[in-house]
């Protein structure tokens, strides 16, 4: 069984996650309180996801990712933010792959499973091989507003040296070259492998001009962390960056099915990062379709919506008089996908279905719990 080893020193939240997780048995969780105790298992045992908090009593957790590329650089690592700082938000095409992701506090113990999960697949599928590319580092450094000196060796053994102050990055060197151009080459390093030293006594000339989340290609979810120099300009500014190009446009008051589809297509990422994602379906009480999202190949969903409705109406009856409460969702197996059927009344939200379509190879908790998470944020937009 897989082991995912979590690191806080906040023992009732640890022992929260823990409790939540040995119901789940789908992974064995191991535990540290302190930045030491997690090195010492991560040196002992075989461990497949780290979930940690981004403050522990003894390091911070750059200190921790970087003993982490030394010692287990194809293991994911998730970052667990304080509610007072904002974490970063990456394009949806970089967190696919990322070996290093941020959940915010307070933890939402369904969200970080559906991470951990993400993380196992990323191993399994073997993209975990690249390890952690520095872009993703980047705005952790400005969280914890560190001082130090990293040196990087990356996948392809080039090196480089960033020199951080307060979590702002003052230069970046490589081949003899320094300045915003080599920290933004640097950042799309990946498979690194990190030494963190005092920043030196001589004065390190600040080069960078470029905010250093520009430079990572993110954005910061609700402003910018405080850091040394509050006064430096983002140049060139990310597509990425807050308030870079139009704002979305607030869907028109029409009609129930066009509002679903509009709420559907905002949050539709969320399921199209799945492996093996096939395809989602909203359908009404009466069993038509309201709104659908398709991966590469089109899904004919009125060939079959209604009548697999019709399954979860008929296990609610049954389980109700078994004693067992009404039915709230249903996952069928066969040979050529999974399909998951959940009635989100159980939200108090509508009367509306939702179905699920997966490849049959794919991982169906996963797509459950993307599920849980976001159809209330779909009902909630319409």
């Amino acid at each position: 069984m897989d082991k995912v080893l979590i690191v806080d020193s906040d023992r009732k939240q640890l022992a929260a996650i823990r409790n939540e997780f040995k119901d789940l048995r789908q992974f064995e969780p191991l535990t540290a309180i302190n930045g030491k105790g997690a090195l010492e298992t991560l040196q002992q045992v075989r461990v497949s996801v780290v979930v940690a908090n981004m403050m522990l009593p003894d390091m911070d957790s750059v200190d921790l990712v970087a003993h982490l590329t030394r010692i287990s650089a194809s293991t994911p690592c998730i970052i667990m933010t304080e509610s007072d700082k904002s974490p970063p938000v990456f394009p949806a095409h970089s967190r696919k792959d990322a070996m290093l992701s941020y959940i915010e506090k307070p933890i939402a113990l369904r969200a970080m499973g559906a991470m951990i999960f993400a993380g196992l697949n990323i191993r399994d599928e073997g993209m975990s091989l690249r390890g952690i590319v520095l872009a993703h580092l980047l705005p952790l450094v400005a969280l914890c507003r560190k001082t130090c000196q990293m040196d990087i060796v990356s996948e392809r053994r080039k090196q480089g040296v960033l020199y951080f102050q307060d979590g702002d990055l003052l230069d970046a060197r490589s081949d003899g070259q320094a300045g915003d151009d080599v920290a933004l080459e640097m950042s799309n390093w990946g498979r690194i492998v990190l030494t963190l030293s005092p920043l030196p006594e001589k004065a390190i000339r600040p080069r960078i001009k470029t905010d250093l989340i520009d430079i990572a290609g993110a954005r910061w979810k609700r402003g910018a962390p405080a850091t040394g120099s509050p006064e430096k300009k983002a140049s060139p500014v990310s597509p990425y960056a807050v308030g870079a190009g139009p704002s979305p446009a607030a869907p028109p008051p029409v009609s129930e099915g066009s509002r679903l589809e509009v709420a559907l297509r905002r949050y539709a990422t969320s399921f199209q990062a799945i492996k093996g994602y096939r395809g989602v379906a909203i359908l009404g009480s009466d069993g038509s379709i309201l709104a659908t999202d398709t991966g590469p190949e089109p899904i004919a969903f009125s060939n079959f919506a209604a009548e697999f409705d019709s399954i979860v109406s008929y296990c609610s009856k049954i389980a109700s008089q078994k004693g067992f409460s009404r039915c709230t969702s249903v996952t069928l197996h066969t040979e050529n996908g999974i399909v998951i059927m959940m009635r989100p009344d159980l939200y108090r939200q509508g009367n509306f279905r939702f179905i699920g379509v997966l490849a049959p190879d794919a991982n169906g908790y996963f797509m459950q719990v993307q599920l849980e998470k976001t159809i209330p944020q779909i009902l909630a937009a319409m």
